[in-house]
């Protein structure tokens, strides 16, 4: 029972059964999402695709959640269960349509299938976590994310572990696709807590509407669009960064980085520690004041242990700083956290471009410019919860 407490700590809300299938949904998700990605040469070399249609099935991947947005804020308004046990449902189907599947034209729709039925099995898990935790939603979600962490380390091990042994990337995904299957089962049959506010709006359009209207939403909204900027195409760019214009080696600069994804997963397990001392708009402004520093000193720091530990405070403020983020914009609105999590990921849709602009910025003064966009991220999400009014605060 202690590793159980220590696996769930908030299990005295919930049976445990119920608890585990909540907390673990990241974990599958993350850990089953890398899978096109990191089978992308093989199946490339089986269907004789070209980069472009390779392209096109991973971007069909994301492009799918577009629909989901529909499915998070219906999050709101139907039976959890059965949204998220649907959604696991459907996600584990296709990955058997990867497994099975016989031409571009397959995997393109199982992608975007994909991508739909991923937000239906998160958020109709999610909501109801949301339900349960209200006042530790901070913690809760710390958890969630920090197991989603341990799923994006284990699908390039999966990966990895069945090339070594000469397993087929089909293998591999029809393997994930029976697991979603059976994650399905279990969802369907749990006792899902009941919404414990109900929904003012009577439809999902006016849910929305509302829900858009809030400043409250939309300052958080933009803070979280801007957060999620420093992700993985900011880590791949200072990777590039310590190898090109500072001279590390490539193992050390992946190294680097890799100090940073585990900083983050002991920062999402550190949560609870902080939140239980500290005001949400305390810890937002305290640990984007670290990211802004860490994410300056990783490219000025003049040795390579300074931008190591540049990386691990980077890595674990991150991680902190976002599952506040995350548990204040959910909060704000009882009843409403599926509709509120979808604004917020359409909102964040504005940085989808972003990338590029640090490319086309390196490319003309170099990648210290190109960084140079990514450390001021930090100082302007710092400016807008400095002049936000008490952003943090749930509707009474």
């Amino acid at each position: 029972m202690g590793l159980a407490r220590w696996l769930f700590p908030l299990v005295r809300r919930a049976p445990l059964s119920l608890i585990a299938t909540l907390v673990l949904i990241r974990f599958a998700d993350e850990w089953f999402s890398f899978f096109p990605a990191g089978a992308l040469e093989p199946i490339r070399a089986d269907f004789n695709l070209s980069y472009a249609e390779a392209g096109l099935i991973l971007a069909a991947l994301p492009a799918g959640g577009l629909l989901g947005h529909g499915f998070t804020v219906a999050a709101d308004f139907v039976d959890r269960r059965l949204l998220g046990s649907a959604g696991a449902l459907v996600f584990g189907l296709a990955m058997l349509g990867f497994a099975f599947g016989q031409s571009f034209a397959a995997l393109l729709v199982a992608s975007f299938v994909w991508g739909a039925a991923s937000d239906a099995f998160i958020h109709g898990c999610e909501v109801a976590l949301v339900d349960l935790y209200r006042d530790e939603l901070a913690a809760a979600l710390g958890r969630v994310n920090a197991y989603g962490a341990v799923g994006d380390l284990l699908g390039p091990l999966t990966l990895a572990a069945a090339t070594a042994v000469g397993v087929s990337w089909r293998v591999v995904f029809a393997g994930g696709g029976l697991l979603m299957l059976l994650y399905a089962i279990w969802i369907a049959w749990q006792a899902f807590p009941r919404p414990m506010s109900p929904v003012k709006e009577t439809s999902p359009f006016a849910a929305v509407l509302a829900v858009a209207r809030d400043r409250r939403i939309i300052l958080l909204g933009v803070v979280d669009g801007l957060f999620g900027l420093l992700d993985e195409p900011f880590l791949g760019f200072t990777i590039a960064y310590l190898e090109q214009v500072r001279g590390v080696s490539p193992t050390l600069s992946t190294a680097i980085i890799a100090v940073a994804v585990a900083a983050g997963f002991i920062g999402f397990l550190a949560v609870q520690l902080f939140t239980a001392r500290f005001a949400p708009r305390t810890l937002l402004l305290a640990f984007g004041t670290i990211l802004a520093v860490a994410v300056t000193a990783l490219v000025v720091a003049p040795v390579v242990l300074l931008q190591v530990v540049a990386a691990f405070a980077f890595g674990f403020a991150g991680a902190t700083f976002y599952s506040v983020l995350q548990a204040a914009y959910l909060g704000l609105r009882p009843g409403q956290a599926g509709t509120t999590e979808a604004v917020v990921a359409t909102i964040g849709l504005f940085g989808i471009g972003f990338p590029a602009l640090v490319g086309a910025v390196s490319d003309v003064a170099g990648l210290a410019a190109g960084l140079g966009l990514y450390a001021a991220i930090p100082l302007v999400v710092l400016l807008l919860l400095v002049l936000g009014a008490a952003p943090t605060r749930p509707a009474s």
